[in-house]
């Protein structure tokens, strides 16, 4: 529900932004260090993301990106895109709260990250953004947010949509600015009268 108010909300005000933020083809690999992940622009609207990742036969690649979401503005969806492909069962998405991924690929330290799931070819075609923080952590606020992305089979595809939309308030909050401002309608209206 939050979301389809949000993506309506969108598009009332003409935000409606499609661009890709990083392609992978076009711009270069992106970085394969979590302590310096490769900076995206987002902006409200959809923002696309190309990549590969996994083992090619020299190694595996992970990709880091970093974006930061503005003031006033939430990440509403993430989508799994139908060109998406996995080896084997699944590939791995990771979110951070910050500008880096601080967790060790190959050893602990998950309790830093905001959320992290696997996703697999069931998934394409999906908004995964709850799958991968939980239903009671999404939406992201704004802030920015590093994303860690791993596959250790063979060499994948994946294109991701990072949606962001105006921030939504909580039913209650939205409940107390209708009061606040009801209240002051009523204390101009008892003021003009005196």
């Amino acid at each position: 529900m939050k979301t389809c108010l949000a993506a309506a909300l969108l598009a009332a005000t003409g935000c409606v932004h499609a661009a890709t933020a990083w392609d992978e083809a076009l711009q270069g690999d992106l970085s394969d260090n979590g302590l310096a992940p490769t900076a995206l622009t987002v902006a409200a609207g959809h923002n696309l993301v190309i990549g590969t990742m996994g083992n090619a036969g020299n190694g595996i690649d992970r990709d880091y990106f970093s974006f930061t979401i503005p003031a006033g503005y939430e990440l509403s969806a993430l989508w799994l895109l139908p060109a998406t492909d996995v080896s084997g069962g699944a590939s791995f998405l990771a979110l951070q709260s910050g500008p880096q991924v601080t967790t060790n690929p190959t050893g602990t330290g998950v309790e830093a990250l905001y959320g992290f799931n696997h996703y697999g070819a069931d998934l394409v075609g999906q908004d995964i953004l709850t799958t991968i923080v939980g239903p009671q952590k999404a939406p992201l606020p704004a802030g920015t947010w590093s994303v860690w992305m791993q596959e250790t089979g063979g060499q994948v595809r994946y294109d991701l949509d990072f949606v962001i939309t105006p921030a939504v308030p909580e039913p209650a909050t939205g409940l107390s600015l209708g009061v606040g401002l009801l209240g002051l309608a009523c204390r101009r209206s008892v003021l003009q009268r005196r």
